[in-house]
């Protein structure tokens, strides 16, 4: 069971870059920060378009550091990676502005206010580079569903991601069957044993790409390749794994697995898996 990761155009790497470009240009012409008239125009515009690179990756820094949730786009989401992100930027900003006006030192009294000012030119970097990230909605504008592509069609296949590889130990390897969830830790059950970590249940999913499993109970995600069949008794819904653990499925879950597992052979009430 070998999962390979799906590559994105070598140019989506550059999107936050490019798409802050614009503000960068608009801060240049603007001139915040005293920059207008300090400045010459060519020592602003490369002032404001140095900042607000050094800004979308400090952006990207605090997207990785912030606990992940679904509601990334959201505006809360947004104003809480441009605080973070203005952090280490207000510093930047200070050493910057103090290489291009010698003598000009901002005291621990200044920092607070260079601070709001910094945050608002993050709030605005990190709008402009959510606003113009793919959605699934584009993805589907364009006729290419995201996340489950037609039979026939040859898909690249998704990979679990080192975030959550690197947490457990190697003898387990990295071919995850199921997760777990157990008080506040998850289990991962793989294809060489399972072992616990500390992370939550809705933080895994959140970091997992759809194509390589879904949830099916509140305490319960599968791999899809991991699927052996279904097994129904009554009005209870379960699937049996390849090592023949058998996973309840949640009743608010029910069909949606139905319809994702339907390749599963039903196995009846007599399946071998415990």
């Amino acid at each position: 069971m070998q999962f390979t990761q799906r590559q994105r155009p070598s140019w989506g790497r550059w999107r936050p870059v490019l798409a802050a470009i614009p503000v960068g240009l608009l801060l240049g012409f603007l001139g915040p920060f005293g920059s207008y008239p300090a400045y010459t125009t060519a020592t602003r515009y490369a002032f404001w378009l140095g900042l607000t690179a050094a800004g979308v990756m400090s952006a990207i820094a605090a997207e990785v550091v912030l606990p992940r949730t679904r509601l990334r786009a959201g505006l809360i989401r947004i104003g809480a990676v441009a605080l973070v992100s203005a952090l280490p930027m207000t510093f930047v900003v200070a050493w910057t502005m103090s290489l291009l006006q010698p003598g000009r030192v901002f005291t621990p009294q200044q920092l607070p206010s260079l601070f709001a000012a910094v945050a608002a030119v993050q709030l605005l970097i990190v709008y402009a580079t959510t606003a113009t990230a793919p959605t699934a909605d584009d993805a589907g504008a364009r006729g290419h569903a995201p996340d489950f592509p037609e039979r026939g069609t040859e898909a690249i296949p998704a990979a679990f991601p080192p975030a959550l590889l690197s947490r457990l130990p190697p003898g387990i390897g990295s071919d995850i069957i199921a997760l777990e969830t157990e008080d506040h830790y998850l289990r991962v059950h793989a294809a060489g044993g399972s072992a616990l970590i500390l992370m939550r249940m809705a933080d895994a999913v959140a970091l997992l790409d759809p194509q390589l499993g879904a949830q099916v109970h509140r305490r319960w995600w599968v791999a899809q390749a991991a699927v052996a069949g279904v097994r129904t008794e009554g009005q209870k819904l379960s699937l049996c794994l390849i090592d023949n653990r058998r996973v309840p499925v949640g009743r608010t879950f029910s069909a949606a697995a139905r319809a994702r597992f339907a390749h599963a052979r039903n196995t009846g009430p007599r399946a071998a898996c415990r």
